[in-house]
């Protein structure tokens, strides 16, 4: 079998691409935040000193484990493979560079993160707390999963190819099986 490049998203140097993406996530965000003030009894949003520091590390702390559940995904999929982790353009990340997953599993990979701390931060508002810090913060977490979703979006787009995504130090490679002969395999 052999593979034929058809795509490849630099995220961390295209910068194009990141103002896109920065774009949707503050639109993303807005929405949000939008919608949490509307749905909440709160009816306003304020901080102590404290409150303004123990968000703050919760949110350090969901950047975190979003990065790590990505880490923990890499290692399911390719157990022998090494996940990185660093701070680049602004941005955590965990990559595992040269390893391939099919498209399920890579869409595994960048969505989980998600998926997990969304329902952690469900499960959170069942304790009688302020809720729209809470929500703030989800608002934060899930506009800054916007890379994530484009690659989703990305491996939708090529739903019908059989592919294999490949993890890049600034992105993603994006390969289309192909026979000897230069057939598209099926």
């Amino acid at each position: 079998m052999n593979l034929k490049l058809i795509d490849e998203i630099n995220i961390m140097v295209n910068r194009k691409l990141v103002i896109w993406l920065n774009v949707w996530s503050i639109m993303l965000f807005l929405l949000l935040l939008v919608v949490g003030l509307f749905f909440s009894s709160e009816g306003s949003i304020s901080f102590t000193g404290l409150g303004f520091f123990i968000f703050f590390i919760c949110l350090i702390i969901t950047f975190c484990l979003h990065e790590w559940i990505h880490g923990i995904f890499f290692k399911v999929f390719a157990p022998e493979a090494k996940v990185k982790y660093g701070f680049k353009s602004g941005m955590l990340y965990a990559a595992n560079p040269g390893t391939k997953y099919t498209k399920q599993q890579f869409a595994m990979i960048a969505i989980m993160p998600f998926v997990i701390i969304s329902l952690l931060i469900c499960l959170s508002l069942i304790f009688p707390i302020h809720r729209m810090p809470i929500f703030i913060l989800f608002a934060i977490h899930t506009s800054g999963c916007v890379g994530d979703f484009y690659y989703c979006y990305k491996l939708w787009r090529n739903k019908n190819r059989p592919v294999l995504i490949e993890d890049t130090a600034e992105g993603i490679k994006i390969f289309e099986k192909v026979k000897a002969n230069n057939t598209i395999e099926k």
